[in-house]
């Protein structure tokens, strides 16, 4: 009998213990929220006019690559059409000239280039540490504790994901990204 009721009592301690984990894990998954960060940024008014922005910057240096690259072609055709008129000399001394012309502007191009490859980057940090508070506030609105990156995440439900919510909420407070932040309440 005692052996009986020392069991019964072990077999509901691990029950209950069952029980409480169980919840617990409801509970901390209950709280956990998505975003896609990229989805964010493309979608949301700051995003839009940043690519915009950097868009048109783009069109810009190329139609300046485009017209250096006329200019330099008509150089090499004078040049070309002095060599006849020179001594072999001064035109190498020309030529050489010329040469380092055209890596020079290439490298600065180059640079022009890259630099407005990395201001997309740039973009997004700024707009993701404009958003955290926002995101933050999110959180706290609905009691999560956890925010993870959709690509990061096995598997959710739908109702996890906020992406779209928090456009909203972005986009109420940072708009464009043109005027100061309004304070998250």
């Amino acid at each position: 009998m005692f052996m009986r009721a020392l069991l019964l009592t072990c077999s509901m301690a691990l029950y209950s213990i069952g029980q409480v984990n169980a919840q617990q894990i409801d509970f901390a998954v209950g709280r956990t929220l998505v975003v896609d960060t990229l989805q964010l940024f493309n979608e949301s008014l700051f995003g839009i006019s940043a690519v915009q922005r950097l868009e048109i910057q783009g069109v810009q240096l190329a139609e300046e690559n485009k017209s250096k690259e006329i200019a330099l072609s008509e150089e090499e055709k004078q040049l070309t059409t002095l060599r006849a008129t020179i001594t072999a000399e001064k035109f190498r001394i020309l030529a050489d000239e010329f040469d380092q012309k055209v890596q020079r502007t290439r490298k600065e191009q180059l640079a022009k280039t890259q630099a407005l490859s990395t201001q997309i980057e740039t973009q997004r940090n700024t707009f993701l540490n404009a958003a955290a508070p926002i995101l933050q506030a999110l959180m706290l609105e609905v009691g999560a504790t956890v925010l993870l990156e959709r690509r990061n995440v096995v598997l959710s439900t739908n109702t996890a994901d906020i992406t779209a919510i928090a456009i909203v909420q972005i986009d109420d407070v940072l708009g464009d990204g043109s005027q100061p932040a309004t304070s998250v309440d």
